[in-house]
């Protein structure tokens, strides 16, 4: 415990919520209009550092390449009680709700990740694959989530980073005509629309279609924004879709001190990381505290998540990914297995569900809760059984990824974003199949006992290998050509039969 100055942080996980947020979930005046919907979206959160999650894994099972590497100042032990004092919030919505423990982005980095989740489709079906197809962005062919939520009368904001459209000529924070937010179906804009910016003085940011300068701590800017969006909504029903920067880089300037004083371990790196991580937390009750103030929190559904794995640089701490190999970027589950979380009043609650899960998922979700009906040609699905207490339902019977396998966000540093070749991998129950374009071999894991992906058993199930290969084959004979992607870096592997 050398380091910890919160008195709570021997307390195990089912008495923090009481003690940090008291009763910060307690019902309210429940209201008969259609359910308000959020969507709180964190930026390069591994899948370790939810405390949540802990109990899954030991401190054998973390990256020791990056602890010999990287860790000098501070113990894994530290690692994760830091993680537990920075989340009592959504240590308490977890609690309160639905937690997902086989959760997955559609990408292993943001901006095809986010095309997934507000398409609610496999971004590859409209030639999105990787970050540098944000320079011809979401066709405005695709409907976005909250267009089909407008005109079921909904009201909705689009709030931190959107990273889907293309950029201006010399404005890398702003949207092309046709493809910012305010035309894509959200009637309320406040970000920026680029991989990352600055925690103070951003440069970046937009309110609608008007730049503006930046005036605080660019986290504590995303909650104000957000509570102003609920206040001027009114009676009205509402889409939050809530994306911060963190804890995405640059993390270098040192948190607010309202955030930082809560973390005194030896490290300033370790204190730093959770002190970003802790301000998202207390945005985000203060976001159920307004709900609850206006009696909304009794009629609103919450999601909280990650668009993909963390990177493998120093400055994201332990616990990162937990026992997920591989990082952001990379063709491992440590690149797409993110944290996802459920709150949602009159539901089952205290449940953890094993079964893989989208992000492509979360709209369909939220469609669902309000008695909307999905269009059709989605690849989400409603989880509301999941929600409603069936942890025996299946969303998925798999799930496949094709991106970069780069080392760009590793431990290394090696600079390979704009050069790194394919790969591409299928998950199938518990079986998981990966394949890149150098080594040009399939390998083969049993996540029942290999959550690390450490034991290759491709020869040894050569049939199970070749249906998990077909059926990326039949997958990607569905997809589009990539907008931008050079050929050279995914072409030219013999499974890959492509036609169109």
């Amino acid at each position: 415990m050398n380091g910890v100055n919160n008195k709570y942080a021997a307390l195990p996980l089912a008495a923090l919520s009481a003690c940090w947020t008291g009763n910060l979930f307690a019902s309210g005046v429940k209201n008969a209009q259609k359910p308000n919907l959020v969507l709180v979206l964190v930026d390069d959160l591994g899948w370790g550092a939810l405390a949540l999650n802990k109990s899954m894994y030991d401190y054998s099972q973390l990256n020791q390449d990056f602890i010999k590497l990287h860790v000098r100042d501070y113990t894994p032990q530290q690692a994760q009680q830091a993680a537990e004092q920075a989340t009592p919030t959504l240590t308490e919505l977890g609690m309160k709700g639905t937690r997902f423990t086989s959760a997955y982005a559609t990408a292993n980095v943001s901006a095809p990740s986010r095309a997934g989740l507000l398409t609610s489709r496999y971004q590859q079906r409209f030639g999105f694959y990787i970050n540098g197809e944000q320079k011809l962005g979401v066709p405005t062919t695709e409907k976005l989530m909250p267009e089909l939520l407008k005109k079921e009368g909904y009201t909705s904001a689009c709030i931190g980073k959107y990273h889907i459209a293309p950029n201006p000529a010399n404005d890398p924070g702003g949207c092309i005509p046709g493809h910012h937010p305010l035309d894509r179906g959200f009637d309320y804009y406040w970000g920026f629309n680029s991989h990352g910016t600055q925690y103070y003085d951003s440069n970046m940011l937009y309110r609608g279609k008007e730049k503006v300068a930046a005036s605080g701590y660019l986290t504590d800017e995303f909650t104000r924004e957000a509570l102003g969006f609920i206040d001027r909504a009114g009676n009205k029903p509402f889409v939050l879709y809530l994306a911060y920067t963190a804890v995405h880089g640059p993390l270098g300037a040192p948190a607010p001190q309202q955030y930082l004083s809560h973390f005194n371990y030896p490290s300033k790196a370790l204190n730093n990381f959770y002190a970003y991580l802790y301000a998202v937390d207390q945005g985000i009750k203060q976001i159920v505290e307004k709900l609850r103030a206006e009696g909304k929190l009794d009629n609103t559904m919450i999601v909280f998540t990650s668009d993909n794995g963390a990177p493998g640089g120093a400055s994201n701490v332990l616990p990162k990914n937990g026992p997920l190999r591989g990082f952001k970027g990379q063709t491992w589950q440590g690149g797409v297995r993110v944290t996802m979380l459920i709150y949602a009043p009159g539901l089952k609650s205290g449940q953890e569900f094993s079964e893989m899960v989208s992000l492509m998922d979360i709209f369909p979700t939220f469609m669902d809760y309000a008695g909307i009906t999905s269009p059709r040609n989605l690849d989400g699905r409603s989880l509301m059984p999941v929600l409603r207490g069936d942890l025996n339902y299946k969303a998925h019977d798999k799930l496949i990824w094709m991106s970069q396998n780069a080392e760009n966000w590793g431990m290394h540093g090696i600079r390979d974003q704009v050069k790194a070749p394919a790969g591409f991998m299928v998950r199938e129950g518990n079986w998981m199949l990966r394949y890149d374009l150098v080594e040009k071999k399939p390998y083969l894991f049993d996540l029942a006992s290999d959550v690390g992906e450490k034991t290759d058993l491709a020869e040894k199930h050569p049939e199970r290998t070749e249906k998990m290969m077909g059926i990326f084959r039949e997958w990607f004979s569905q997809m589009k050509k990539p907008m931008v992607w050079k050929p050279e870096l995914w072409e030219g592997v013999e499974y890959w039969k492509y036609n169109k």
